[in-house]
């Protein structure tokens, strides 16, 4: 039986897992504000994001070595 890590409340279907961050609370505000005038979850926009970031930093590594 798979042990299941500390502070997991439950296995998500989509294999997702739980990333706690602090954000300014005006951050969080336009956060909300975008994912309702999106009609998506803030989490879509946030994973979004972050992807876009990765990926751009990842671009600028290969052009630096």
């Amino acid at each position: 039986m798979k042990r299941q890590a500390k502070g997991d409340v439950r296995n998500r279907p989509d294999g997702r897992r739980a990333l706690l961050v602090y954000l300014r609370p005006d951050v969080i505000k336009r956060l909300k504000v975008a994912a309702l005038d999106e009609d998506r979850p803030a989490y879509e926009l946030t994973e979004e994001a972050v992807s876009e970031w990765l990926a751009g930093r990842q671009k600028g590594r290969k052009r630096k070595g």
